[in-house]
């Protein structure tokens, strides 16, 4: 399987194996988030993570809130990567032993795969970011075949209208796109009840 679309997969099943536990399968409660950051994500445990994470205030966590809290924790790994880099000249090893930070590391490295082939190595130059959703989102990829298609993808995420994607764009194209598959499988579910 394709590399971002398998570290999507590997975020999606961390999620579903911890919130189907006990009460609403789709949310995660406070017992639930906890175990999930204890063993998924030590680094971010928190005693108050579901006060941070719970964006909409009902007291649990959904998928949406989950993966806003992944793209932000990614960003900010990806951040100290290019930190070391730039100080220090080297590429930083990630010790990744858990499902959720091995796709988070997944992430950052496949960015920093397709960027800057075609000059600046912190962003997607248009031939850079299809290549990238060809090989590593191939599921996406058939979405975008049209030019019209691709450049109205690209509008939507390029902020800065730089007609670049930089990290944190891409994040945002990986956000969508796992809750789009997240939105796919619930459905799918509630069908067969």
């Amino acid at each position: 399987m394709a590399a971002v679309e398998s570290a999507v997969y590997s975020l999606l099943e961390v999620f579903h194996k911890h919130s189907a536990n006990e009460g609403d399968e789709l949310k995660l409660n406070r017992a639930e988030l906890s175990t999930l950051l204890a063993h998924e994500l030590p680094c971010c445990y928190r005693d108050d993570a579901l006060m941070l994470l719970d964006l909409d205030g009902d007291g649990e966590v959904d998928f949406m809130e989950f993966i806003e809290f992944i793209t932000d924790i990614t960003t900010e790994l990806q951040e100290m990567y290019l930190h070391n880099i730039t100080h220090y000249r080297r590429v930083p090893k990630f010790g990744a032993n858990t499902k959720s930070e091995k796709a988070i590391v997944t992430l950052i490295k496949v960015f920093y795969k397709y960027a800057g082939k075609g000059g600046d190595q912190l962003s997607l130059e248009t031939g850079e970011l299809r290549q990238l959703l060809r090989k590593e989102m191939p599921t996406l990829h058939p979405c975008l075949e049209s030019n019209a298609q691709f450049k109205e993808m690209l509008r939507g995420l390029d902020s800065k209208e730089k007609g670049v994607v930089d990290f944190k764009e891409f994040m945002s194209l990986v956000a969508n796109f796992a809750v789009a598959v997240q939105t796919t499988f619930a459905d799918r579910d509630n069908e067969d009840d």
